[in-house]
This record gives C-alpha cells, sequence and structure tokens, in this order.
C-alpha cells in the first residue's frame, strides 16, 4: 500500500482501474486489488493433493475420535486425526486422478509398539454379526492378557465406520460384533487393534479382510 499526494483531482475512493483509493485519518491511500485465489489457478499437482487428502479425510472422519486415540503417541503437536490422515495420505492411496481409491489393506487405524493380534480370524454366520477369532500372544513384548480390544467395521456401501473399544482383551481370544441391522447382506472392511487398560500403548491396527455381513 503506498501513499499518495492528491492530484489535479483530488483524493478518490473506491477502485479506478486496478487500484483502490482510501483514506485512514486524512491520509490518503491507494492499493492493489487483492488477488483471488481459487481452484482457477491451482497447478495439476494441487488438484491431486486436494483430491487425495478429500478422499482420505471423507473416509476418516467419522472414525475421528477413535483415531485421536489410536494415534494420539504419534500426533508430535498435531491431533491424533492429523496424524491418521497424514499416515494414510502417504500409506492408502492407490491410483492417480480422477481415479484415486483407498486401498482399504494399506490402511491404519491405530499405531504403536504393542504386540498386534496374531492368527486374527473374521467371519459372519448370523444377520448382522461379526465373529473375531485371535491368539492369545500375551507376554510377547510388551502385550498383556487385559489389553483391551479395538474393532472397526467400515461399510463403503453406506460410507460409515462402526468401531468398538474395551468390549473384549487379548486373553479372551474370542469377540462377537454386534452391527447394526442395514449392514447384513453388505460387505465390511474390518480393523483390529489393541491398547493396553491403562491407555497409554497402542498397537498398530491389522487389516481383518473384507467381509460380507450374513
Amino acid at each position: 500500500m503506498g501513499k499518495y499526494l492528491q492530484g489535479i483531482l483530488g483524493a478518490f475512493t473506491g477502485k479506478v482501474g486496478t487500484v483502490i483509493g482510501s483514506s485512514w485519518r486524512g491520509i490518503s491511500y491507494m492499493r492493489s486489488l487483492t488477488r483471488r485465489r481459487g481452484n482457477a489457478n491451482a497447478t495439476d499437482k494441487q488438484l491431486e493433493q486436494q483430491a487425495r487428502f478429500a478422499l482420505v479425510n471423507g473416509f476418516l472422519k467419522p472414525m475421528k475420535p477413535l483415531l485421536e486415540i489410536g494415534f494420539k503417541n504419534y500426533a508430535n503437536g498435531k491431533t491424533g486425526f492429523n496424524s491418521a490422515t497424514s499416515y494414510n495420505l502417504k500409506n492408502a492411496l492407490t491410483g492417480e486422478t480422477p481415479n484415486l481409491e483407498i486401498d482399504y489393506t494399506m490402511v491404519m487405524l491405530s499405531r504403536g509398539d504393542l504386540p498386534q493380534v496374531e492368527g486374527l480370524l473374521a467371519t459372519s454366520v448370523t444377520a448382522a454379526k461379526l465373529n473375531l477369532e485371535w491368539q492369545n500372544n500375551s507376554g510377547r513384548g510388551k502385550a498383556k492378557p487385559e489389553d483391551q480390544l479395538i474393532v472397526v467395521a467400515f461399510c463403503p456401501e453406506l460410507a460409515e465406520a462402526i468401531y468398538v473399544i474395551g468390549e473384549a482383551t487379548r486373553l479372551a481370544t474370542t469377540y462377537v460384533f454386534d452391527l447394526p441391522a442395514d449392514y447384513s447382506t453388505k460387505e465390511v472392511h474390518v480393523y483390529v487393534g489393541w491398547i493396553s487398560e491403562n491407555g497409554k500403548e497402542i498397537a498398530n491396527s491389522k487389516y481383518a479382510g473384507n467381509i460380507l455381513i450374513a
């Protein structure tokens, strides 16, 4: 913004060409028009990044409360949700615009150094129920019998995620996840992880597969 002395026509206010005239405390000023920014000026690389972010953000948003917990140990000055978004942007996308897709096998919904679930099996034989089985690997590293189960079922058709925390322990080795009735006959992507009883330690989530719910 530049100060100017009045010419033969005096001071002006408003827009003239590419400048705007105004005054403050009796001093006249001119400033250039603000440059508008928008997708019209975005580069292909910027548009690609916007598309990637929109896809991952839309996928993760229904699970935001879970991700605040699942990625809290990797937040590093940002939210757990932002940390989860960054990780999955880098690791869980395939293809290029306009054919970007989530690679569900590479998605991570919790992250930490607590030992992962082992011997994981997910099935569905009863309407709106997801059956999970795993091995009790307590005693391996930090793994303890009382570690709390994290289960996520994401339904692409409904664009919705259902999850539970703490309804079974590592020691239990089985769990039946009661899903909403409208999940019957639909496919869900299933993820399983652990959180320690005191909530401080987290395990990397593991992909259990794309399961057709009975």
